[in-house]
């Protein structure tokens, strides 16, 4: 159980203070999110159509988690963003970091159960050309310091990069059996996944995906209704792949 876990009892009590009263465990529910990244499903539907055109693709990742939802002119949007804030040091930060850390160390378990431990991890970069370290990359790097790293980064020649397309990353070669790939957002999973397939392509066996946020946009009509039943503060013990206790 992780909430007999002494030593993430800090990590928790941090979660709870800063931000269980505006954060949202995400929602596993067949019929009614999508079961692969627990976005809003439309008439009842077992995938969102981002990962139905996708589910055929080998590169696909073989499993996906979320540890909470985020939008805009939200509170949680303005974490997922002001985390990555130059300043770095802000409560924003502090809270993502302690979501990764309760997500990964918290629910390790639950990351291995379907594939075995992972013996490798990664992070997606950004396409963006962002300068110097990603802070997400800095957290995971403190994070997974006991186990390797398969260094992932942005093709030189990479295009549209809010589409499904494996080539907009290099992955260096790898023999790794499980890769945990951790990201700081899921918006339509293009991203992700067109990472989890370049690992893949590049010897992966089987690859995790695990974000701090799965990001909701409420300007379709089925997500705002959906949003307005998330009322339930935030329990870190819920697991980020099946929103079951852990």
């Amino acid at each position: 159980m992780v909430a007999n876990n002494p030593a993430l009892a800090p990590i928790r009590a941090a979660i709870t203070a800063g931000g269980s009263a505006f954060l949202r465990n995400t929602v596993w529910q067949p019929g009614r999110t999508c079961t692969v990244c627990a976005g809003v499903t439309k008439d009842g539907w077992g995938t969102c159509w981002q990962c139905h055109e996708r589910s055929s693709h080998p590169g696909a990742a073989d499993r996906v988690g979320n540890i909470v939802y985020a939008w805009r002119d939200h509170q949680s949007g303005h974490m997922m963003h002001a985390y990555k804030s130059p300043a770095g040091a802000s409560a924003s930060a502090d809270l993502v970091q302690a979501l990764l850390v309760y997500g990964v160390a918290g629910h390790w378990p639950c990351i291995a159960q379907a594939f075995g431990t992972p013996d490798a991890w990664a992070v997606v970069p950004s396409l963006a050309g962002r300068a110097g370290q990603h802070p997400l990359s800095r957290m995971a790097t403190q994070l997974m310091v006991h186990y390797g790293q398969v260094a992932l980064r942005a093709s030189p020649g990479a295009q549209q990069p809010r589409a499904f397309n494996p080539g907009n990353f290099d992955a260096e070669p790898t023999t790794a059996r499980h890769v945990l790939l951790l990201d700081d957002t899921w918006t339509s999973g293009s991203h992700a996944q067109s990472a989890s397939a370049a690992l893949k392509a590049a010897g992966a066996g089987h690859v995790t995906i695990l974000t701090v946020a799965r990001w909701l946009d409420p300007r379709f009509a089925d997500t705002s209704t959906f949003m307005s039943t998330l009322t339930a503060d935030l329990d870190p013990d819920l697991c980020p792949f099946t929103g079951l206790p852990c």
